[in-house]
């Protein structure tokens, strides 16, 4: 079965494991290809063998998706996608293989006065697999979403050819949307292999302000009576609740805006508490639950999950919640009431349930069954990790 991956990709950069899961499938080998043409030629041979192939970057959000929908699998480690990374800060872009841990991106950008939308929830998270799982941080937020800054992607398809969509320019897009269609998509329809994304400037100071509250309504109220922040967050402790505003731009500015904010001026870098939380794996047994919907519902969902709830992200819609597994149908059904996204994130090593990871089935569902079938008629590219076992 493995050589015409060795054939490929070298038989150094081939493993067969005697034993080991992949998304609930057993591995049948690991390979490692060097650049896009050896990952096109890899997924060619994986097609017209019928083996399905999962896409991993750092490894960092297998919890997320379903389990595949096969029994083996291929492991395809995209880590040696590491060697492109120019930035290009005049014209504000970066061109980046998909390999590239974001840690060393988001050092290289500040370096020449930049910043991007990838945000490092764990180490070892790649440009790909952010890509492929586009997850939410606490920098998220309506008009600050990673899929807004991608400019030009490169994608390996299941029949061996790369595609290119996209460009270097913000402006580029005409008709079907191809670069954002493989953002979020977990590996199902291509494997990204570069991808071209806008540098912002990286703002000039930063503030946080943190307060506590007795309850979630109380600290809504305040948030509404609070100065406009650039990122928001609220998080259950000691009985309370805690609002935290995070506020980036001019000095002046946000000095000011800091100033009005409620609670207490905090160190910039405590932000990252909350990073941490939200970075940090769920429990054994359990699954971190992720419901979304309008800013304006954000209040709704928090008393419809009351005391599951876990950190809340107002400005961008979205609450998460800590639940043991036996209570996720539940959950599953709350949203599905309330007219919430729904998305969660197992345990590593943890069994999938029956339970879709994406709640019910979305009203698009029949174009995305499409579009898989388009892309990958023989079903090797990540097969059933996707919305309802898409």
């Amino acid at each position: 079965m493995g050589d015409p991956f060795e054939a490929i990709v070298g038989a150094e950069h081939v493993a067969r494991p005697e034993s080991g899961e992949l998304c609930g499938a057993r591995v049948l080998a690991v390979v490692r290809p060097a650049d896009a043409a050896e990952v096109a030629a890899c997924l060619r041979a994986a097609t017209e063998s019928r083996v399905p192939v999962v896409p991993v970057g750092g490894g960092t959000k297998l919890g997320f998706g379903n389990d595949l929908d096969a029994r083996e699998c291929v492991r395809l480690e995209l880590g040696r996608l590491s060697r492109e990374l120019a930035l290009d800060p005049d014209e504000g872009v970066a061109d980046v293989g998909a390999g590239v841990e974001l840690e060393p991106l988001a050092r290289a950008a500040a370096a020449v006065g930049k910043t991007t939308s990838f945000e490092a929830l764990r180490p070892g998270a790649t440009v790909g697999g952010a890509i492929a799982a586009d997850p939410v941080g606490l920098d998220f937020s309506p008009d600050a979403r990673t899929r807004d800054d991608l400019l030009g992607l490169e994608v390996a398809l299941a029949n061996g050819e790369l595609a290119r969509a996209g460009g270097r320019v913000v402006k580029n897009v005409t008709g079907f949307d191809l670069v954002r269609l493989h953002c979020g998509a977990f590996g199902t329809l291509g494997v990204v292999t570069r991808a071209t994304v806008r540098l912002r400037a990286a703002p000039e100071a930063a503030a946080t302000a943190r307060a506590r509250f007795a309850s979630f309504d109380a600290a809504f109220a305040a948030l509404a009576q609070a100065p406009a922040a650039d990122g928001t967050a609220l998080r259950p402790k000691d009985g309370g609740v805690e609002l935290w505003c995070r506020f980036r731009g001019a000095e002046a500015d946000v000095a000011g805006r800091c100033a009005r904010a409620p609670g207490e001026r905090v160190p910039a870098e405590s932000w990252s508490e909350l990073r941490a939380e939200l970075a940090a794996p769920p429990a054994p047994g359990t699954a971190r639950v992720r419901f979304g919907g309008r800013p304006s519902d954000v209040t709704l969902l928090c008393r419809a999950l009351d005391r599951a709830t876990r950190l809340v992200l107002p400005r961008a819609g979205f609450a998460f919640a800590c639940a043991e597994e036996a209570a996720l149908p539940e959950l599953a059904a709350l949203a599905e009431r309330l007219g919430a996204t729904f998305a969660l994130e197992r345990a590593p090593g943890a069994r999938a349930t029956p339970l879709d990871a994406f709640g019910s089935p979305p009203p698009a569902l029949a174009l995305m069954r499409a579009l898989k079938a388009r892309f990958d008629p023989a079903r090797v590219l990540a097969p059933g990790r996707f919305v309802a076992g898409i």
